[in-house]
């Protein structure tokens, strides 16, 4: 028997209501991820540019060890160390064995009388010391040594090719000479000003220490205060603080009264160079 018109009614309505539920299930789970991919956690969004974490970042919480920046051509190389600076040390110890040493200076050191042979001779204490000066009146070598001290086995040679009226440009253009007249020295001491305050002491300093073999250390002296005209001192002083990594200097306007006696020259010298 078939079945009546209101039962076909109730069964059309019920088939008709379970598509609109299986089409509603169909939309809604287009949007939902794989369940391979919904292991508990939250789905990850796709990440736009600006949420990328910047890559040393990302290279650090993975441990991984960052690239170093390139060097800039600008950067000296690793193993390549500054020159080494010139001492008072250095200069001292060029002459500590048995050696030559040469002194450049002027009218404040060209005589037995002055600072330069009285230091010399307070050398002599411990060491056999002569001292050998510029022939001034010949112009061409030294006179005859001036034995200072013959006590001691380690001798010291000092040749003072001091010159009154000396610029430092002139002894610049007689260092050849000098050395020519005594030996190849083992230190320099430049002690330059009393005649210098009409020429450009840099350009003079520059000429003369370019002549000295490089392998020679320099000690450039200032002396004592009332001595040289004004701006001579300071710009030696300066000259050799610039030029440090070539030649050591001592100022004895630090140490030395205005205006010494050669002794007070002498020993105010000797104490800079032990306080060194």
């Amino acid at each position: 028997m078939a079945p009546s018109t209101r039962t076909q009614n109730v069964i059309i309505a019920g088939l008709a209501a379970l598509a609109t539920a299986a089409s509603a299930f169909s939309i809604w789970s287009v949007g939902r991820p794989h369940p391979s991919l919904m292991d508990g956690t939250k789905a990850t969004s796709v990440a736009g540019p600006t949420d990328a974490p910047p890559a040393t970042t990302v290279a650090q919480e993975a441990g991984a060890t960052a690239v170093p920046e390139a060097t800039t051509e600008t950067e000296a190389p690793a193993d390549t160390a500054e020159p080494e600076r010139s001492s008072i040390d250095t200069w001292i110890e060029a002459w500590s064995g048995e050696a030559d040493l040469l002194v450049i200076g002027d009218g404040f050191s060209n005589l037995p009388s002055q600072w330069v042979q009285l230091w010399a001779r307070n050398l002599g204490a411990e060491r056999p010391v002569e001292i050998r000066h510029w022939g001034e009146t010949s112009d061409v070598e030294f006179n005859d040594p001036i034995v200072l001290s013959d006590s001691g086995e380690v001798p010291l040679t000092v040749w003072s090719a001091s010159r009154a009226g000396s610029t430092i440009q002139a002894a610049a253009q007689r260092y050849d000479s000098f050395v020519e007249a005594s030996v190849e020295p083992d230190a320099v001491l430049i002690t330059m000003g009393l005649s210098s305050a009409d020429e450009d002491i840099p350009a003079g300093l520059d000429a003369l220490v370019s002549a000295i073999d490089e392998d020679v250390p320099v000690l450039v002296a200032i002396g004592p205060e009332g001595l040289y005209e004004e701006g001579v001192a300071d710009a030696s002083l300066k000259w050799a603080q610039d030029n440090n990594d070539r030649v050591s200097v001592v100022d004895l306007r630090l140490s030395a009264p205005a205006n010494p006696t050669a002794e007070q020259w002498a020993r105010a010298f000797q104490q800079a160079l032990d306080q060194s």
